[in-house]
């Protein structure tokens, strides 16, 4: 029971102690996903323009600082979940 309140603490609380860390964990996994289907068709300077625009560029609404922000909460708390040893 511990781990699940963690994981929810995790979530909840992840965003507003430490946005900047979920905002830039989030950023790679947005960028990678939105690059993963042109590497797939084979088009590499798609993806590497892909991969770039949404990696390095500044975001250009406050929605995508939100996206970003809860895509890198929500796999963090995943991971720490699931790969963190119980004793």
């Amino acid at each position: 029971m511990g781990y699940v309140t963690g994981l929810l603490k995790y979530w909840v609380k992840g965003p507003f102690t430490n946005p900047v860390a979920f905002y830039i964990y989030g950023a790679g996994l947005l960028a990678l996903l939105t690059a993963a289907p042109h590497l797939v068709q084979g088009e590499f300077v798609q993806m590497a323009l892909e991969y770039f625009v949404t990696k390095y560029l500044p975001p250009t609404s406050v929605g995508q600082i939100i996206g970003q922000v809860l895509i890198g909460t929500f796999v963090a708390g995943v991971k720490w979940f699931v790969f963190t040893p119980r004793l």
